[in-house]
């Protein structure tokens, strides 16, 4: 049994901050606020003076293989990207090289308060499960596998996702992913969605990304791609569907309709120039899940999560022309506990019985006054404010360095793997 104790802090509740202490028994939250020290043993013991406590970010839509692809095939659009640059190259990749890519991304996450991911891996994601397992990190991982419409394909591929159910730890459990309705048959879409209800696992795909996209499934099926996903089983509290960037009213209806879990990317669909933005106002209303993401750093550049959610708040305003369309409360949730709730977890929120998954912030000169510190959360902070990062209840960052891994041979292992493959 372990305990950890955060004392004389700010925590922040979803119904606000308090001033006080927590205390972790396990991998879980069991008390918050002014309680008494006596008799509350700890293993370890935090000074939180000074320090912000939140839930640690989800960030839901990763490819932590591409970690060193940064700067990789800048300037093209996704087609091209994807297919002249991204995929010839991933298809290269070593898994020795995946691995030290998969450690940078961890690196890179964690240090700027993501507590769980959801990722998606073209090729082989067993270096992604032994990376994050390394690093302490909770999430979901899977290969989004594709058959270009050949159904010749189908079997292989399905055996190799099959292989991949048994993969798992109490932190990182696999998912099942289908690329997306362009690059996939109808029969490879039904199967694996088959098989990860058969599974009990997660299903991530990618989803109206592009107008191209949109149009190209409404001329093979004569359905919009959302449309299209219901008419085959796709649509349930299960799925999580990554971009939805290009959405009819009716397809917003039907996501609502079926409980699906949403991913915006808005920092990666803009630079990518996809056009469209994801209405995650509407999505909400409706009853989807709503989360965030920051897909790979190969189209983002960064996998900072408060540039995410800062993103994600402006375009709704932008868009809806609507400046308290998007409250700073509800965007926060969906950076956080939204996101937790799509891989069916109890975390991403602070009170007793959540997962103790949680982030420590300076209140350094850009949290400060607090007005409204939501708003701060979501358009000021950074992760220069983030001290230290604990998942499970185990301390992972400590005043800014790891506790579980060697930062500075990491980032040498990607430096030499980046070397070696572009070079």
């Amino acid at each position: 049994m372990s305990s950890l104790l955060i004392k004389d802090t700010t925590v922040l509740l979803p119904t606000g901050s308090v001033s006080g202490h927590l205390y972790v028994d396990e991998d879980k939250i069991s008390d918050i606020g002014s309680f008494s020290l006596s008799g509350k043993k700890s293993d370890l013991v935090i000074d939180g003076s000074g320090k912000l406590l939140m839930p640690g970010f989800a960030n839901m839509h990763t490819h932590v293989s591409l970690q060193i692809f940064r700067g990789y095939g800048e300037g093209l659009p996704l087609e091209r990207w994807l297919k002249e640059k991204i995929w010839p190259a991933e298809e290269k990749q070593t898994p020795a090289q995946v691995r030290a890519a998969a450690n940078l991304a961890f690196c890179e996450m964690i240090k700027s308060g993501t507590t769980c991911f959801a990722d998606m891996c073209i090729f082989d994601p067993l270096p992604v499960f032994d990376s994050a397992s390394k690093f302490g990190i909770r999430g979901s991982v899977s290969r989004g596998i594709l058959n270009s419409n050949d159904d010749s394909k189908n079997s292989d591929l399905l055996d190799a996702v099959q292989n991949l159910c048994e993969y798992g730890t109490d932190l990182v459990s696999p998912s099942i992913s289908a690329h997306a309705p362009y690059t996939c048959s109808k029969e490879l879409l039904i199967q694996t969605k088959k098989l990860a209800k058969k599974k009990g696992l997660k299903y991530q795909i990618h989803v109206s990304e592009t107008r191209k996209e949109v149009f190209e499934i409404l001329d093979r099926t004569g359905k919009y791609p959302i449309e299209y996903l219901d008419s085959i089983g796709l649509l349930d509290s299960d799925s999580i569907f990554a971009h939805c960037g290009w959405l009819t009213k009716r397809e917003i209806s039907l996501l609502g309709k079926n409980k699906v879990n949403i991913v915006s990317c808005p920092v990666s669909n803009l630079k990518l120039a996809t056009g469209g933005i994801c209405q995650l106002h509407e999505l909400d209303a409706a009853g989807a899940n709503v989360s965030l993401g920051t897909d790979s750093v190969a189209s983002n550049n960064s996998l900072n999560m408060f540039e995410t959610l800062k993103f994600a708040a402006l375009l709704q305003k932008h868009h809806y022309w609507k400046a308290d369309v998007l409250s700073a409360k509800r965007a926060f949730e969906f950076a956080t506990v939204n996101g937790y709730h799509a891989l069916g977890l109890n975390g991403g929120i602070i009170k007793k019985g959540a997962l103790a998954d949680m982030v420590l912030l300076d209140k350094s000169a850009n949290l400060r006054p607090v007005n409204d510190i939501y708003s701060n959360l979501v358009y000021s902070a950074s992760p220069a404010n983030i001290s230290h990062v604990i998942i499970g209840g185990k301390l992972i960052l400590k005043d800014g360095k790891f506790t579980t891994v060697d930062e500075e041979q990491i980032f040498r292992e990607a430096d030499n793997a980046a070397a070696d493959l572009f070079g």
